[in-house]
């Protein structure tokens, strides 16, 4: 019996041991929302999948869907947001993953919310300063918060400019930082809405 084998970019979003030498995987995928996959003989040092498929990488991946879930059959590594990273972004990118666990359903698909996603940790990792890496978390996830429905009250029509689209230019985050303070409430409140 043959299966469909699907291919898309993905976000390995966390894993863990499964049986001897494999490992299980939750994936943001931009075609197919999010979805657990298993990765067969991964944890051994042979394996040519390990390295695409490592906590915070973005990678093309190659899956199918069998009676036991979906499988991992291949993966190409694009970028890791962790690797090579130092510490201060490494906690602000490990810590969106964790609320993106929590915020997402499973295999809801929604292409412009992993457009935003992926490009905001671009973002994140390529700041200069401590300043930028704060006003890209927070634009990160006021616009994830915003794409999936938690959209800021009307008291802040100042962030209105800022939440939609996939646009993380230094202009933007310059232009976003004085009003990062009123992002932090109004995430906040979203939050609260949610009970995270």
């Amino acid at each position: 019996m043959s299966y469909r084998v699907y291919e898309t970019p993905a976000l390995v979003v966390s894993r863990w041991p499964y049986g001897e030498a494999n490992f299980r995987h939750l994936l943001y995928t931009r075609d197919l929302g999010r979805i657990y996959a298993t990765a067969q003989a991964v944890r051994k040092v042979a394996s040519k999948l390990a390295p695409a498929l490592q906590v915070g990488s973005r990678s093309n991946v190659s899956l199918v869907c069998g009676k036991s879930g979906w499988r991992l059959v291949g993966a190409t590594a694009q970028q890791n947001f962790l690797l090579a990273t130092p510490l201060a972004k490494q906690a602000v990118i490990e810590r969106f993953l964790r609320l993106l666990t929590y915020l997402v359903p499973d295999q809801q698909v929604d292409q412009e919310l992993y457009e935003i996603v992926s490009a905001g940790l671009e973002a994140v990792a390529a700041s200069q300063s401590k300043q930028e890496i704060k006003a890209s978390e927070r634009l990160l996830v006021l616009r994830s918060l915003v794409q999936l429905g938690y959209a800021p009250s009307p008291e802040a029509p100042e962030l209105e400019p800022f939440i939609r689209g996939f646009n993380y230019t230094d202009e933007v985050v310059t232009a976003f930082i004085p009003l990062a303070s009123k992002a932090v409430q109004q995430i906040n409140e979203s939050l609260k809405t949610i009970q995270l």
